[in-house]
């Protein structure tokens, strides 16, 4: 099996292939509350992909095969090591929904479990229904209509504070909020990470999709959201997406917890002196 192509990697075979693309396949476009939409589909390898575009970057993206359920970025294949933290989790929001990449390959290999999913603008959604299988994922699945997927149309801030308030708590939090390469900083902010924490159980898993580098001038996005995750868990670790240099910068996925976890392959950032 072909792995999941990197983001970083995709951006730049974006720009490589905007000629081919545009030449050999007119991309189709739809308006949403943050500009326009493009659908389009090309090689990736042997791979046939279908990509979600926004503002000349990759927003969401899936295989045209029976791999149709399976994540095509690496760094939402990371999402999924929250069950070696934690192999009990059943319940798990997702802040950001996009194509819904990843909540497809979610409720078809983990049957045990469920998932809400908020995704502010309904276009992206109706998009992820009409070109990226989530029709197929309901049709074949009835994810919705069994209870193993909620997908609320809001603002993620605005859920939390509503999530809060009833009292419901969540086993895992993921957050993949961007708007092009921009991500939500209102969930980095204090009372933002204070939110997620509040609707997390005890032992919950808050993770971030972050794009910045490990070490270097380009990491100061990833220490400064270190610093204020650590106010509100004791243990931050982060998960490098690709084997690029520490220097450069690539997707990677911030795991925060009150409760102690290992992940292989993950970093210690951050551990609350007992």
């Amino acid at each position: 099996m072909t792995r999941p192509f990197s983001f970083a990697r995709g951006l730049k075979s974006l720009v490589q292939s905007t000629k081919i693309w545009f030449g050999s396949l007119a991309a189709i476009r739809r308006q949403t509350m943050f500009g326009t939409a493009r659908i389009y589909e090309y090689n990736d390898g042997p791979d046939r992909v279908r990509v979600l575009d926004m503002g000349g970057t990759f927003q969401s993206a899936t295989y045209l095969d029976g791999r149709w359920y399976k994540v095509p970025f690496l760094y939402l294949a990371l999402f999924d090591r929250m069950f070696e933290a934690n192999p009990s989790i059943t319940d798990v929001c997702m802040l950001g929904g996009g194509g819904f990449s990843y909540p497809k390959q979610f409720i078809v290999e983990h049957p045990q479990a469920r998932i809400d999913v908020v995704e502010i603008d309904p276009a992206i959604t109706r998009i992820a229904y009409e070109f990226f299988f989530l029709d197929r994922l309901e049709r074949e699945y009835e994810a919705s209509a069994c209870g193993r997927l909620g997908i609320v149309t809001q603002d993620a801030s605005q859920y939390l504070q509503r999530c809060m308030q009833d009292g419901h708590r969540y086993d895992a939090i993921v957050n993949d909020c961007f708007v092009v390469e921009q991500r939500d900083a209102s969930l980095a902010t204090p009372a933002g990470i204070a939110a997620i924490r509040g609707c997390l159980k005890p032992d919950g898993l808050y993770l971030a999709n972050t794009i910045c580098a490990l070490e270097g001038a380009l990491a100061s996005p990833l220490w400064e959201l270190v610093a204020a995750l650590s106010a509100e868990f004791d243990h931050v670790h982060v998960l490098p997406c690709d084997k690029v240099p520490r220097t450069e910068v690539d997707n990677m996925v911030v795991i925060a917890s009150n409760k102690d976890f290992d992940v292989p392959g993950a970093i210690r950032l951050y551990d609350a002196v007992a």
